[in-house]
C-alpha cells in the first residue's frame, strides 16, 4: 500500500456512502440522481465555482502522455455536439 496515494475508487465511494448516511441524504443510484444531488449540495453550502456543465473540458492525453491530435479532438467535439443535439 503506497501512503501518499490518492485514495481508490472504493474508498471515496465507501467516504460518499459514509457521508451521506451522517448527513441523512439518500445516496444517489444513477449518475443522473448523483449530479443532481452534487448541484443541490453546491449551492446550499454556497460554493462559488461554475456549474460542472458550465466549464470548459480539460484536453486528455494519451496513455502515454503525448497530446491527442486534432483529428482525434476533432472527431471528439464532434461527437459531443451530436450527443448534445440528441438530448
Amino acid at each position: 500500500m503506497q501512503r501518499d496515494a490518492p485514495p481508490t475508487v472504493r474508498q471515496v465511494f465507501a467516504l460518499a456512502s459514509a457521508l451521506c448516511e451522517r448527513m441523512g441524504e439518500e445516496f444517489p443510484q444513477t449518475r443522473v440522481a448523483a449530479s443532481e444531488t452534487i448541484e443541490r449540495l453546491r449551492v446550499e453550502n454556497g460554493h462559488p465555482a461554475p456549474r460542472l456543465e458550465d466549464s470548459p473540458r480539460s484536453l486528455r492525453r494519451r496513455r502515454d502522455g503525448k497530446p491527442k491530435s486534432e483529428k482525434t479532438l476533432a472527431f471528439a467535439r464532434l461527437a459531443r455536439e451530436l450527443r448534445d443535439e440528441e438530448a
